[in-house]
């Protein structure tokens, strides 16, 4: 029995050994598979590593490649900014330079220009001029011969011409260029300024002619007139202007008249009435008389045409024209008049009497005072005062004479009158 439990336990034990045996065998077999394939991992990995660096390599040779590139077109792109640099300051001294050719052909336009004014107030085309304007100048009738001219002065059918050539007429006919006639009534007259206002019973529809601005007169300026004197319609006559501002009296009436033009455009009796032209054919002045052949020749006058405008434009708004007073005498100084007073210049106007409850009286204005200048422009004598009154002053308004009186210079306001 113990035999059979011996021989037992030794099966038993030679069954284990071999178990144990074949189990070594099997684990020793395992780890040589576990170990051929870790050295093939690493094998593999150290594949991979080799082929990871040399990826990197060839990472760092082209990181390099494009710095160096980079480095390349750096400094291309520092050569174009210094290449633009230089060339925006070219740009800019090419714009400095232009600017400078515009300027200088700015100041050469202006100079082209300022010569072709010179030109045109020193040449006139007396043939355009009258074309352009003579249909517009009429001759003024009693109904059997001319007694002067003047023009159309608007589309309502106004005519304008002198005072003193229908002044006593008993009945006005107007005749345009064309030959049509149409009676004409007087709408109203300034005789202190020899302008009236008369208006066709059949408006010819003719284009009135533009008024020029007699405040831009030159002194030298080429002029025309055009009328019809002694019967001789729609005659031309060219001269320059003489002086501006002048004053005197003339005709039959005694007209005194400020605010004159002088030329010296041969006029004649018929002339009276008629435009005197600058070269652009406007209206600058309105011709009124002559000194008398006898006395000398070449002197005419006109009426300039702002002081025309202003008085005319009254008469067809209101029927008159009221003109401004101060109501004083007046005398230009004489170079005797001069030395006595012990003045420094023979500029100024000396008052000689004083109407009783005149504007002048009001304000204190006294005989002997020199007025030199009127609003803070002098005068030099009585022209170029009653010449200032009658185109800048009006009835109501308020005037600042500048008065020497003995020594003493003294500021004096007046209010401006009506001159009766």
């Amino acid at each position: 029995m113990v035999n059979k439990v011996i021989i037992g336990i030794l099966v038993l034990l030679v069954v284990l050994m071999g178990g144990s045996g074949y189990y070594s065998y099997t684990l020793n077999q395992q780890i040589d598979d576990l170990g051929e394939q870790l050295t093939a991992f690493e094998t593999e990995q150290t594949a991979r590593i080799d082929a990871m660096s040399d990826e990197l390599g060839e990472l760092r040779q082209e990181t390099d490649s494009l710095d160096s590139r980079i480095e390349g077109v750096q400094s291309e792109v520092d050569t174009l900014d210094s290449e633009l640099g230089a060339i925006k300051d070219l740009i800019s001294g090419v714009e400095d330079e232009i600017a400078g050719v515009s300027t200088q052909i700015r100041t050469l336009d202006e100079r082209i220009s300022s010569a072709e004014a010179d030109i045109s107030h020193s040449i006139i085309d007396a043939s355009e001029v009258y074309e352009k304007v003579s249909l517009a100048t009429v001759r003024i009738t009693d109904g059997q011969s001319t007694v002067g001219s003047g023009f159309i002065y608007d589309t309502q059918g106004h005519v304008v011409t002198a005072h003193h050539v229908i002044d006593g007429l008993s009945q006005i006919f107007v005749m345009m260029y064309d030959g049509r006639i149409s009676k004409a009534t007087t709408v109203g007259y300034c005789q202190f300024s020899d302008v009236a206002v008369l208006k066709l019973k059949d408006n010819p529809s003719i284009e009135p002619l533009p008024m020029g601005d007699s405040s831009l007169i030159e002194i030298g300026e080429p002029v025309i007139a055009i009328g019809s004197p002694l019967e001789l319609r729609d005659t031309l006559t060219t001269g320059v202007i003489s002086q501006i501002n002048r004053f005197t009296d003339y005709g039959p009436g005694n007209y005194v008249v400020a605010n004159l033009l002088q030329f010296d455009a041969a006029v004649n009796p018929g002339n009276s009435g008629g435009p005197l032209f600058n070269s652009k054919g406007e209206v600058i002045g309105l011709v009124t008389a002559r000194v008398d052949p006898i006395t000398g020749d070449g002197i005419y006058w006109a009426v300039a045409s702002n002081k025309v405008k202003r008085v005319a434009d009254a008469i067809i708004a209101s029927g008159y024209f009221d003109y401004p007073w101060v109501g004083v005498g007046i005398t230009d100084l004489t170079p005797q008049m001069v030395q006595e007073m012990s003045l420094e210049t023979a500029n100024g106007v000396l008052v000689t009497a004083i109407f009783p409850d005149s504007p002048a009286d009001v304000a204190g204005i006294q005989d002997d005072d020199i007025i030199v200048a009127i609003d803070g422009v002098p005068v030099r004598n009585m022209a170029e005062l009653t010449s200032y009154l009658g185109e800048y002053n009006s009835p109501g308004d308020e005037a600042v004479l500048d008065v020497i009186r003995d020594t003493n210079r003294l500021e004096i306001s007046v209010e401006i009158g009506t001159r009766e």
